[in-house]
């Protein structure tokens, strides 16, 4: 038993490196600078999405905020960069330190409230934030948005190279680098004590407060982690595209946000990582008809939540396991005494 144990588990560690190696050569045996470009934004997805499946998925707190953390991640890094002449290297830890501090200011009055009143509270604060920037036209430069970001500065290592991140091979290792940092931050939080109370205020908020243990703090805490990491994704956005407007606070976004965590799986960690990169495909699909984007994500979420609640990775887990009974039943019944004479 634990022999098969340890075997599965160096299986999947080989699956995961293979998979790392796979997707680090991507940019070196794919030249298609649009597919790379794509492959970028499905980064800055998954960091979103596993962002919010954080505060949702494991702490049972409905955010339809999350927006307003993107946004302002990317305002605070690219106005400090603009203004003050920051580092854009600083401006992605400035931009997700900013989200954080939003979240403690958003979490704080709000948490207390549970369900649809937290769901209506984090709405109204994303439209308020969202409008400040449309009007504070001084600095925002209100619905023009700010324009000319610089890149993330050039890195020059001599006698062996210069990685310009004008380019999008070089902004495709500093997403994956996001992303793979997102996920270990992630599954050490969710496999911890930490993930485990979370879990427990999810489950059964009452009962969790009733062995002693402060469900506001953690609730709290995990709002400002997911504010963070939103805004880090939002920063790196600015640098990247180098042009954000107030369109990046809408609804639409959360919407968009939460329909990848759903999809894919909420309460899981691959399932939003599926979802996020299903999604930006079939949004780039659509781009010709973008007005049917939202309907195509609406149509999906409800096909989701009628005929696969846990989303595709409860589905792909239900079909493995099916597989796996019937093929333990064809083995009994190949093994079962008298069965040539039937």
């Amino acid at each position: 038993m634990k022999t098969s144990a340890k075997r599965l588990q160096h299986s999947k560690l080989y699956a995961e490196i293979l998979g790392i190696v796979v997707l680090f050569s991507i940019p070196i045996l794919i030249k298609d600078e649009y597919f790379i470009h794509i492959l970028i934004f499905a980064g800055i997805y998954i960091m979103l999405a596993l962002s919010w499946n954080l505060l949702a998925g494991y702490a049972g707190q409905l955010n339809l905020g999350q927006a307003a953390f993107f946004g302002m991640g990317a305002y605070n890094a690219a106005l400090l960069t603009l203004k003050v002449n920051l580092s854009p290297w600083l401006g992605l830890l400035a931009g997700g330190i900013a989200a954080g501090i939003f979240g403690v200011a958003l979490g704080f009055p709000s948490l207390r409230l549970k369900g649809p009143y937290l769901a209506i509270v984090t709405i109204g604060f994303s439209e308020t934030l969202r409008l400040v920037i449309m009007n504070w036209v001084s600095l925002t430069r209100g619905p023009l948005g700010l324009f000319g970001i610089p890149p993330l500065t050039s890195i020059n290592i001599p006698y062996i190279a210069e990685f310009d991140f004008s380019q999008e091979k070089y902004c495709y290792y500093i997403i994956f680098l996001l992303v793979l940092l997102s996920i270990w931050i992630v599954n050490k939080l969710v496999k911890s004590r930490f993930g485990l109370i979370l879990t427990s205020i999810r489950e059964d908020e009452v009962a969790t407060q009733s062995i002693g243990i402060n469900t506001f703090k953690y609730k709290l805490l995990i709002f400002i982690i997911s504010a963070f990491l939103a805004g880090v994704a939002g920063a790196f956005y600015a640098y990247y595209i180098r042009l954000i407007s107030p369109e990046m606070l809408m609804i639409s976004v959360t919407f968009t946000i939460l329909s990848m965590a759903v999809i894919g799986g909420i309460g899981t960690i691959i399932g939003p990582i599926i979802g996020a990169v299903v999604l930006t495909f079939l949004s780039e699909g659509l781009r010709v008809m973008p007005e049917f984007r939202l309907i195509v994500y609406g149509l999906l979420l409800v096909l989701v939540i009628l005929f696969a609640p846990k989303g595709l990775m409860g589905l792909i887990g239900s079909i493995i396991n099916l597989t796996k009974r019937n093929q333990k039943e064809e083995k009994a019944y190949a093994e079962t005494p008298g069965k040539k004479f039937s």
